[in-house]
């Protein structure tokens, strides 16, 4: 996991998503697991994975090619708003 990679999703959550400090740990871990299960790192070759990587990870891919900079994805900021809040209260919080 690349760890510049990782304060920019925290930053792009926090700053244009606004959500608070205390769930971007939480939300991070979740998109790394869904790399991981996708056979890629928390970098740029997974936010080009898209559908590839399955539709769960979709959204994950979507919120990090967003965060560094690229275009997003055919995912829509709802879709994305209700997986994170989905993860939110599905995993326990890790905080920032």
């Amino acid at each position: 996991m690349d760890s510049i990679v990782e304060e920019k999703i925290k930053d792009f959550l926090q700053h244009e998503l606004h959500y608070r400090a205390y769930d971007c740990g939480t939300i991070v871990e979740c998109i790394n697991r869904l790399a991981q299960m996708a056979g890629h790192d928390l970098d740029e070759r997974f936010a080009q994975a898209g559908l590839g990587a399955g539709p769960e990870a979709r959204i994950a891919a979507g919120i990090v090619d967003r965060a560094l900079g690229g275009g997003g994805c055919e995912t829509s900021d709802h879709a994305m708003r209700a997986e994170i809040n989905r993860w939110v209260r599905s995993n326990p919080r890790k905080g920032r």
